[in-house]
């Protein structure tokens, strides 16, 4: 309940998830968008029937980078591919 009411509580935690359980993962830090995904949630959107998702979620995030001004696509490596 604690998360969801108090955006420090939300942000710490999300901190913490990410690196306890992401930052290490292999491809992450070479900047592999798809390794965050298979650490995040990959049973279900890189292994299982679900892969349509994480390619909808690489689009996003393709359109916050224009939204940002970044330049490229990104690298989708890591998950499906």
């Amino acid at each position: 309940d604690a998360v969801a009411r108090d955006e420090y509580i939300a942000w710490d935690t999300a901190f913490w998830f990410w690196r306890v359980n992401v930052h290490s993962r292999p491809g992450v830090q070479e900047g592999q968008f798809g390794a965050s995904t298979r650490a995040i949630n990959g049973g279900l959107e890189c292994d299982g029937g679900f892969q349509h998702i994480a390619r909808q979620r690489f689009q996003n995030y393709g359109v916050v980078r224009s939204a940002f001004g970044l330049g490229g696509a990104g690298d989708e490596r890591g998950c499906y591919n």
